[in-house]
């Protein structure tokens, strides 16, 4: 195994933080032992990484950048251990110099030494078995599980395998895989719903890969199947995480093998094949290596996922802030409970919203709730006419926190107003005492609270009645804000707002999420279910502007409260000052 050593220091901030150690590599070394787990979206799934997708553009301008020697980036890259499956497995360690004064524990002077494998050189088949070791490390249930017949058979759908090898594959064991198939999808529909689930979503397309794989043959020797690659498996293995920076390490690596091409080093690259007999690859990786800037390096001797992932966050939110979909998503999906458990207080006194980014990437992800596969998420897979992360967010508010539910032209909050006259009263909080909560809105509140079976039914009864979910032509679409009249911003939150309010007017609290669809029929008696169905002359027009909102809200509470004739549809492009 590659042993790479280098001439460090590490430090400690505080007597009881981790030891940071600070150093210089080449940036094709770095890529030899340092991964990056990127955020991504592969057949449907997202993967566990933290780091955004590479931006082409951005790697291109830092190259340019770095083509002058004398050009330099004094940002370190921050780097930090991998936890690795084999629980006492060391492979990148420290010494302190012999001579140093060992009793100065706050700044040392040593060797640091990185172990690693040549990945490259296993089958993906070999990488993906690895990765799917870690993920069992990380979350121990999986252990036990198994992977659903129905995603095994989608996979070799999606594979289009020979005839002889789909009949191979399909004829061993029938009745067996019809017991299996039975047993799976129910053995696993209590993971799908919970909030960890991205955890064991991974997990299942890893195993099922796997499980293929070794069905379609013995010697599988291809470094892609179904959108996972020998590249991006190796990018969970390495035995350090890149957790900021790596676009300036993708720009060094770029740089260098383009130096590495040019005439000053040829000759370095044929004097190491004919004289020293060193392999042709070998020889170019040295010039390459030879030829890479060396970059500063801040690694964390610290193992944990969860710190990994606080360190990303608090980075990239107060130093770069990254979008809130993708940091959202990154917070919510890139760690199990337990591990975010770890490190949820430090995240919300780091002015993270972390509660708020778990409850919307729930709704956002899971298939029973109306806005599944309809949100942005901040990876590069997402469409244009994804609704946009704030909006879910700000829907969720009115609904988990009682607030922000203003009809707009009206400054009474409904949904406060409700919590503080009628909430109490509610039957579908009155066990908050036995379930060990404070009062009945802490219990509410809770990120699996009573709340979000309200939220998803609520909403899944006004697609059902006032949109289409199916037809991307209609004017009521539900989905794709920018055309739709019903699933934008303004509407959604006029809908929130006025349900509230019609449950302040009768004065009453909610029983249980079963009462929900009566609660909406009640409430939309009478109203056209076309009424967001039609074209309502918006070319040029902006939907989310003060005088637009009051119009829309005007029109709606006019003819919801007496449902006799649709407003005419060139109101709705007149804003009111």
């Amino acid at each position: 195994m590659p042993n790479f050593k280098y001439k460090a220091i590490r430090i400690k901030q505080t007597n009881s933080s981790d030891w940071l150690v600070l150093f210089a590599a080449s940036a094709i070394e770095i890529d030899m032992w340092a991964g990056i787990p990127q955020k991504k979206e592969i057949g449907g799934q997202e993967t566990t990484g933290f780091q955004r997708e590479e931006n082409p553009k951005r790697i291109k301008e830092i190259g340019e950048f770095y083509r002058n020697e004398k050009n330099i980036i004094q940002n370190p890259l921050l780097c930090a251990l991998r936890k690795h499956s084999i629980a006492n497995q060391i492979v990148v360690h420290f010494e302190i110099y012999a001579d140093e004064n060992k009793s100065n524990d706050i700044v040392q002077h040593g060797i640091l030494s990185i172990i690693t494998e040549s990945l490259e050189n296993l089958t993906l088949l070999e990488l993906l078995k690895r990765v799917k070791e870690d993920l069992e490390f990380r979350v121990p249930i999986l252990l036990n599980k198994k992977v659903p017949e129905k995603l095994i058979r989608e996979l070799k759908q999606r594979a289009e395998l020979q005839p002889d090898e789909q009949d191979y594959l399909e004829t061993s064991s029938d009745n067996e895989d019809q017991i299996i198939d039975t047993s799976d999808e129910e053995e696993n529909s209590e993971v799908t719903f919970t909030d960890e689930s991205h955890i064991f979503d991974f997990w299942e397309e890893v195993t099922g890969r796997i499980s293929v794989i070794e069905e379609i043959s013995s010697t599988f020797t291809q470094s892609e199947f179904l959108g996972y690659s020998k590249d991006a498996m190796i990018s969970f293995l390495r035995p350090v995480v890149v957790v900021d920076g790596q676009h300036r390490l993708r720009a060094a690596i770029r740089s260098a093998k383009q130096l590495a091409r040019e005439e000053s080093y040829k000759e370095d690259i044929e004097k190491a094949i004919i004289e020293d007999g060193i392999a042709p690859e070998e020889a170019e990786k040295n010039a390459e290596i030879k030829a890479a800037r060396k970059l500063p390096i801040s690694l964390l001797m610290n193992t944990d996922p969860a710190e990994h992932v606080f360190q990303f966050v608090v980075v990239n939110q107060k130093a770069t802030p990254i979008k809130p979909a993708l940091l959202g998503t990154i917070v919510s999906t890139s760690l199990s409970n337990e591990e975010l458990e770890r490190v949820s207080q430090r995240l919300e006194k780091a002015g993270i919203e972390l509660e708020e980014s778990r409850a919307v990437t729930y709704l956002a992800r899971h298939q029973y709730s109306p806005f599944y596969g309809l949100v942005e998420r901040g990876l590069a897979s997402d469409r244009k006419d994804y609704l946009k992360w704030n909006v879910l967010s700000s829907l969720v508010k009115i609904f988990r926190d009682l607030s922000g539910g203003m009809i707009f032209g009206d400054k009474n909050d409904y949904a406060n107003i409700w919590k503080r006259s009628y909430f109490e009263q509610s039957q579908i909080v009155a066990q908050w005492e036995s379930k060990g909560y404070q009062s009945p809105f802490d219990y509410w509140h809770q990120l699996d609270g009573p709340w979000r079976d309200v939220f998803v039914s609520f909403w899944t009864v006004v697609r059902d009645k006032l949109a289409d979910k199916e037809n991307e032509q209609a004017w009521h679409y539900w989905g794709a804000p920018k055309q739709s009249n019903i699933f934008n911003k303004t509407s959604l939150t006029i809908l929130a707002s006025d349900f509230f309010q019609r449950l302040c007017e009768r004065r009453i609290g909610i029983d249980s999420t079963q009462y929900i669809p009566l609660l909406v029929n009640e409430w939309l008696d009478g109203v056209n279910s076309g009424y967001f169905n039609r074209d309502w002359k918006l070319e040029g027009i902006k939907k989310d502007i003060p005088g637009i909102r009051k119009q829309w809200a005007k029109q709606w509470l006019e003819y919801r409260k007496n449902p006799q004739r649709l407003p005419s549809a060139n109101l709705y492009r007149v804003p009111i000052f």
